[in-house]
């Protein structure tokens, strides 16, 4: 009997490669979305050390014109940490939109995988079935030599 060959072995292989794919995209988005989350972090950091700041002058009575600054500096720091949190919103809808794509890659990987284990049970099942039909054979072969043999034919 012929060596197991699965015919549909091309297609297996361009949708492992595209699983692949899937997961590399999913590493690089995932990757970005760290990135982004430490610059809201580091967002986060620089607004409270303003304030922390602006806390100190407050206390200073004379202060009033770098009261006003750090004010500034604070509503501008504000208004970049609500842009980085919108950059890391859509990070993360990256994120679970490469999810769904590695996962439906996976799917379909895993679909081919099983027909391909089917294919190959199939394969050794026949192939067991023709060992047993040839031992069957020489079996009774070897039962019907001995029997004439014994009738000393």
């Amino acid at each position: 009997m012929p060596t197991f060959r699965f015919r549909a072995q091309p297609a297996l292989d361009l949708r492992r490669r595209e699983h692949d794919a899937a997961q590399r995209a999913l590493a690089r988005a995932d990757a970005e979305r760290q990135r982004a989350r430490d610059r809201v972090d580091a967002a986060d950091r620089a607004l409270a050390a303003a304030r922390r700041d602006l806390d100190d002058v407050t206390r200073t009575p004379a202060a009033q014109q770098e009261r006003e600054w750090y004010r500034f500096w604070i509503v501008r720091l504000e208004q970049e940490r609500a842009a980085l949190q919108g950059t890391l919103t859509a990070c993360e809808g990256a994120v679970a939109a490469a999810r769904a794509v590695c996962l439906n890659a996976r799917q379909r990987c895993e679909a081919l995988e099983r027909f391909r284990e089917k294919a190959y049970v199939a394969h050794a099942a026949a192939e067991a079935a023709r060992d047993r039909k040839m031992i069957d054979e020489l079996a009774t072969r070897r039962f019907v030599a001995r029997r004439n043999v014994g009738k000393g034919a």
